[in-house]
This record gives structure tokens, sequence and C-alpha cells, in this order.
């Protein structure tokens, strides 16, 4: 999807920049954080947080994130900024999503770690895809593969060096978020000895509402799924 006719000709510029030596772009967040931009995050994203799973439009504004950063980048908090980052994708839909405030603006920032800094793309022609970053893409990675949940808790699976960095530079493991997620739990819980009790003429009512839970339109579905997994398959 293309943000506009002015995010490609904003790109086309960006790319002449890059060609005559500059390395300090201006950016117009008017094209890339513009109203209907948002609207189609929040629509395909059902107003969850990239990230975190939260539900976010009905307590705050959300961020427009690029999960590619178009300004500059950081390996490691070791690291200072480098320069230019990923300026050519920063009016390119596929690199936008909706996210909440604490997860993109305290905790990721300008981190985009690659597990071989030497396969970074530097420029608009050098080709992303033989970069491995260690951030979870939040629609073309399975977070299955990376992550797991024990009740609220989240943790990377198998010792995941994706979910790990994941978890570290988006605070998805962050004390008041596992608080909230704790609550949802409960709950859920509940629900699930009822649906595994075959006696309780509630049972497969219990089991419908888990299952409901476990959609992606719902917050927090992936702890659903990770926990709840044998009573929704």
């Amino acid at each position: 999807m293309n943000i506009s006719g002015e995010g490609y000709k904003e790109k086309l510029k960006l790319k002449q920049q890059q060609n005559e030596g500059e390395r300090d772009f201006k950016f117009k967040s008017s094209i890339y954080g513009h109203k209907s931009v948002k609207t189609s995050l929040k629509k395909l994203q059902h107003d969850k947080c990239c990230f975190c799973e939260s539900k976010i439009t009905h307590i705050s504004h959300g961020d427009v994130e690029h999960y590619r950063p178009k300004g500059g980048y950081q390996q490691n908090e070791h690291n200072k900024l480098k320069k230019p980052g990923y300026y050519w994708l920063a009016y390119d839909f596929s690199n936008l999503f909706l996210a909440c405030q604490k997860c993109n603006q305290s905790y990721k920032k300008n981190y985009f770690p690659l597990i071989d800094e030497s396969k970074r793309a530097h420029s608009h022609q050098d080709n992303i895809n033989n970069e491995y970053p260690l951030i979870i893409h939040p629609e073309y990675d399975d977070p299955e593969n990376e992550l797991e949940f024990i009740k609220e808790i989240i943790r990377p699976k198998n010792n995941s060096l994706k979910g790990y960095e994941t978890i570290k530079r988006t605070g998805i493991d962050r004390q008041e978020l596992e608080k909230v997620r704790w609550e949802y739990f409960r709950v859920i819980e509940g629900l699930a000895v009822v649906a595994k009790d075959s006696n309780n003429p509630q049972s497969q009512m219990a089991q419908s509402l888990i299952r409901e839970c476990s959609l992606n339109d719902k917050q927090f579905s992936f702890m659903i799924k990770s926990n709840f997994s044998d009573l929704i398959t």
C-alpha cells in the first residue's frame, strides 16, 4: 500500500538527497502520521499495539511506529545513534505499525538490533532482505516461534535470542503490563476450570468464550493461545 502520491514524491527526494551525500534527513510526519494512515493501521491491527497487544485508542492516540527506524538506529544501548537510518522506508506502509506510546517511546525508540551487523542496509541501494532483525516483525513473523507465556509472564521460547531482544526492546515484560495481563488471565483461568468440567452444564459456553478471547482482534490473544491451547484447538 502506498501512503499517498506525496509520500512517494518525498521518498524520491530522500533518495536523491542521499545520492548527493546527505545523511541527516528531514521527514514529514504529516504524511506517515496522517489520520488516514492511523485509521488503516487501527483497522488492520484491530486497534491493538503491535507489540504488547493492548487496545489503544480508547485511552490514547497511539503512535505510528517505524519498525526500521527512519532517522537513525542503535544496535544496543552501548552504541550511539547512527545515521542515516532507513530513510527510504519512512513513508513505506509495510514499515509502519500502530504502537502504544509506552512500547514505542519508552522502549523501542531507535533500537533495531541485527544478528549480524555487517549485513545492515545503509541506503536504498542495499537489500534489507539480507538482514536478520532481532525484533519480531509484527506482520511477517510468528511470535509463537520466539515467545511463550507462562500465565501472564512472557519469556523467550527455547531461549530464543530474537525473543529475548524483542522483550527487552519493546518492554512487553514491564511490571505494569504484567499486572493488567494477570487480572485478565485470572478471569480466563476461571473459565478454563468450568470448560474442563464435562459435568458442568456451562462447560461448552466457557470453552466458547475462551476461544473468542483467543481471536486476533481481542486484547492479549497471544497470551490466551499460549496458555489455553488445549481449549481452543
